[in-house]
């Protein structure tokens, strides 16, 4: 303090980043997830698959040798 005033001075020196940076980037997959359900006791459990972007249940068949027109 100096005569009542606060002086607040600019600190010198070596002392680096104050706060965590956060470096990593965010996931661009998601864990697929298969939610059973018991028909008889609604009893649910959910059963994790794998990380994948595109996910598909029953779609069609890849084929060999078949043309897309």
């Amino acid at each position: 303090m100096f005569n009542g005033i606060e002086i607040c001075l600019k600190k010198s020196g070596y002392g680096g980043q104050t706060k965590p940076v956060f470096h990593k980037k965010a996931k661009t997959t998601k864990k697929i997830v298969l939610r059973l359900q018991c028909q008889g006791c609604k009893h649910v459990s959910q059963h994790p698959i794998k990380r994948c972007k595109h996910f598909e249940i029953g779609g069609d068949k890849k084929r060999k040798g078949t043309s897309l027109f």
